[in-house]
């Protein structure tokens, strides 16, 4: 099971430097002060990296009001728990420029808000996912790569050796690796051929002629 702790343990060993923290809330020492203060922000931009599985999220969005603008129809508050707004639902599963419903995100003083003209708008997001029971085990060696390459300057005194770029370099490896493993687990329609490919001779009547 994982959890703050062995994540911050597993940068801290990809570092080869330090020594293994005993709980992350609590802990003292360096290295535990230095994943607390980047393991938020870390957190972040990991999930933003890419459509995570386990962190893709569809909801109906909460209204706001209809006719906001003179631009748009229907205004929706943006979902709390949001890091990375993927698309609107339009009914469609392969969108084209034709079929995608655009939104425009804005803020007023309560927070964000999406502006759309769907009536019943839904959102397909990444979401903030904080329990580490969740992750997906390549989402856990990113992350700790990725936050490993943060908290090295400051527990390798300086970086001599480079760590900071050769784990940077394993955790965007370890982002494709697992976007592939993502694609896997997925079977899309296979998109209709063009009006020229449907009108075009094939091989095997081209042969005869």
């Amino acid at each position: 099971m994982s959890s703050k702790t062995v994540i911050s343990n597993l940068a801290i060993s990809n570092l080869g430097v330090g020594k293994e923290i005993q709980d992350f809330d609590t802990d003292p020492s360096e290295e535990a002060q230095a994943c607390r203060r980047y393991y938020d922000i870390t957190l972040e931009s990991t999930l933003r990296a890419f459509p995570w599985p386990f962190a893709t999220k569809t909801v109906d969005l909460a209204l706001i009001e209809e006719n906001p603008t003179t631009e748009w129809a229907y205004s929706y508050r943006y979902p709390s728990d949001c890091l990375w707004a993927k698309r609107m639902l339009s009914g469609v599963r392969n969108d084209s420029r034709q079929t995608r419903s655009p939104y425009r995100i804005l803020k007023d003083v309560s927070g964000k808000i999406i502006y759309t003209d769907e009536q019943f708008a839904k959102l397909e997001y990444t979401q903030r996912v904080e329990d580490p029971t969740y992750y997906s085990s390549d989402f856990i060696l990113a992350f700790a790569f990725r936050l490993a390459a943060y908290v090295a300057p400051r527990l390798s005194k300086g970086d001599p050796f480079g760590m900071r770029q050769s784990n940077i370099g394993l955790y965007e490896a370890e982002i494709s690796s697992a976007k592939a493993a993502a694609l896997n687990e997925q079977q899309d329609e296979e998109l209709p051929n063009s009006e020229f490919d449907r009108v075009r001779p094939s091989d095997y009547e081209r042969s005869r002629y």
